[in-house]
């Protein structure tokens, strides 16, 4: 296995035009403390092993099914060398933008992430509930609900639904203009029981407080507010010595790092906004994670030659000296 590392000298902090085009900034004071930060970010994520419990046959099948589909999240396959980070600010404007991009893990599937191991060991997914919602919320001095998306939900329960709600509300806030918004991915009227323009006018109404919000493209604005969220929470583990690994509004942790990790969430919430924000766990497949996905048979042919993610685990283990 080929050991790949970050180029030391690669630009971690990136700044975009507004056409996404790359811009020479020179010598900046923000950039150079978000650098110096960045630098014990990648060094915490480079210092353990991310990975996936998939057999060979189950990734190639999944590389297969990403192939086809064409939803961000699934945009990349799976190089588990891509364990690093970087920030990118967009519009020419350090106060929008700034969310970390990079690592495998990022364009993993939702529905794979409860999968991925850490150092072989499983994991677990914590993330705060409705972000942008609840830090609208916190900027207007209002109280923050359980769930910012309840209200506009007509199944109770229906993950899909929410899913459809949220995207919606954050492509509101992104927005230059409500009128103009294309019809989402993924979006069915079957799901919400309205046409397009129809549903993105119910969400807009269903929020009078945030109404000067939509359309304003304040989005990139609470990105980095957002980013620096997980800027803390990394700095956090990193300083504890475990590793942390970021999904934009949620992160990965080693499973019995749980409530640290809920407990590093809202200190970060809690300093910028000087409330308590909301999260929400995914704790994953459980015990049977750790190891393999499967009963494991007494085989000395694959205790001597281990495949799949136990392979990687091992020349990552070889390769860094570690026992």
């Amino acid at each position: 296995m080929v050991d790949l590392r970050r180029n030391e000298t690669a630009e971690g902090i990136r700044l975009k035009d507004s056409k996404k085009r790359l811009v020479e900034y020179g010598d900046n004071g923000f950039a150079n403390n978000a650098r110096g930060k960045l630098r014990i970010i990648n060094d915490m994520l480079e210092s353990h092993w991310a990975d996936i419990a998939l057999t060979n046959e189950q990734l190639a099948a999944e590389l297969k099914r990403i192939s086809r589909n064409r939803e961000d999240e699934a945009a990349q396959s799976f190089d588990f060398a891509a364990r690093t980070v970087h920030r990118v600010f967009n519009n020419d404007d350090w106060e929008q933008g700034g969310r970390f991009y990079g690592a495998w893990w990022m364009s993993c599937p939702s529905r794979l992430r409860p999968y991925i191991l850490i150092d072989g060991k499983r994991t677990v997914e914590v993330d705060y509930a409705g972000l942008h919602a609840a830090m609208l919320y916190a900027l207007e001095g209002l109280p923050i609900p359980d769930d910012p998306y309840q209200r506009c939900l007509a199944h109770a329960g229906n993950k899909a639904e929410r899913r459809l709600v949220k995207r919606t509300f954050n492509a509101l806030l992104n927005a230059d203009g409500v009128q103009g918004i294309n019809e989402i991915e993924g979006y069915t009227a079957d799901l919400t029981g309205r046409q397009w323009n129809e549903f993105k006018q119910f969400v807009v109404s269903s929020y009078p407080e945030f109404e000067r919000h939509f359309g304003s493209g304040v989005g990139l604005k609470l990105q980095r507010k957002d980013s620096d969220l997980a800027e803390a929470v990394m700095l956090k583990f990193a300083a504890m010595g475990y590793s942390c690994l970021p999904v934009h509004d949620s992160f990965i942790v080693h499973h019995g790092l749980e409530q640290d990790l809920a407990n590093a969430m809202n200190s970060a919430f809690h300093a910028e906004f000087g409330i308590d924000s909301k999260v929400g766990v995914d704790v994953g497949l459980g015990e049977t994670v750790e190891g393999g996905g499967s009963h494991i048979e007494a085989d000395i042919g694959e205790l001597l030659n281990p495949t799949g993610y136990e392979a990687r685990l091992t020349a990552y283990r070889l390769n860094h000296g570690v026992a």
